[in-house]
């Protein structure tokens, strides 16, 4: 009775570490929130079962080919490089709104009318 029970225990849990790993590597994606929240996901999947190394891989790879290089030469403990992210993803999606355009086209032909104008009085 013992040795099935341990069985089955063992199974219940194995399934649920397969599942987490799964969530892990194939369905958390990176979403519109900040990068580093896609890493605490991913740490919270992992329960501490996967080493930061692989960790960083897996995240990495979720992450814009753009910030990806950038982090490629950083040193910085994952956390650090969660941050820098977080830093770089808020400056690269910065778009500032133009709020109006002057047309010296427009002004040019403004001009343009006035002179004939006069010359059309004289």
């Amino acid at each position: 009775m013992y040795d099935a029970l341990k069985t089955r225990i063992l199974n219940h849990f194995s399934q649920y570490e397969r599942t987490k790993l799964r969530v892990l590597l194939r369905d958390l994606q990176l979403g519109d929130g900040k990068l580093s929240r896609l890493l605490q996901e991913m740490r919270n999947s992992a329960a501490g079962n996967i080493v930061d190394d692989v960790l960083k891989s897996i995240w990495m790879q979720r992450l814009p080919t753009s910030i990806q290089q950038i982090l490629s030469v950083s040193k910085d403990s994952l956390d650090g490089l969660a941050q820098i992210a977080d830093k770089v993803n808020e400056v690269s999606s910065f778009r500032p709104e133009v709020n109006a355009v002057v047309s010296e086209n427009s002004e040019l032909q403004s001009l343009r009318e006035e002179v004939a104008n006069l010359r059309a009085e004289l």
